[in-house]
């Protein structure tokens, strides 16, 4: 079977690149979607509340469920949140790790001051076994310096043991 095809004239058409105008829209199951649309201060508002709410103390899902009902947003959004500030504290934590240590153990000597003072000495025991933790003994890198050591030495065969000596004089 043959096919005739007519003759196709060669039509010129000005075709403008499409890619410079479309805008990347994230997947609509991007848990992060909802926080790209909000403007950046209202988002920082929301990640800070949300990182009071945690120094504050209170479970995940309670931070969480306050966050949701303020903001009118739903709960998987307020974790977003959430997970935003524990980075932010991650972060902040770090960063402060030293200092933090200094005011723990300053706070750890003055509460052993008045442990003492009242006589409570179960109460500085434990503390003193604190300071010695944190300030690396019971590591086991600090035990394996305190491990005993086993020396063995073994005598050359042209000198006689201590046991023939007494074989020997058993028989005389």
């Amino acid at each position: 079977m043959t096919v005739a095809v007519p003759y196709l004239e060669s039509i010129e058409v000005d075709i403008q690149p499409v890619a410079e105008s479309l805008e990347i829209v994230p997947h609509k199951n991007d848990p992060l979607r909802k926080l790209r649309k909000s403007n950046p201060e209202e988002l920082e508002r929301r990640v800070n509340d949300a990182y009071m709410l945690m120094l504050q103390g209170g479970s995940r899902r309670e931070n969480c469920n306050q966050l949701a009902t303020k903001y009118n947003v739903s709960y998987r959004q307020a974790e977003n949140y959430y997970f935003k500030a524990q980075e932010l504290m991650k972060t902040d934590m770090y960063d402060n790790r030293q200092q933090i240590l200094n005011q723990v153990n300053n706070m750890r000597l003055h509460t052993i001051n008045k442990a003492l003072k009242r006589g409570n000495l179960q109460v500085v025991a434990h503390l003193l076994d604190s300071l010695a933790r944190s300030a690396g003994e019971g590591t086991p890198e600090q035990e394996a310096n305190y491990a005993p050591t086993l020396n063995i030495t073994i005598n050359e065969k042209g000198h006689s043991s201590q046991a023939e000596v007494l074989d020997q004089n058993s028989h005389s």
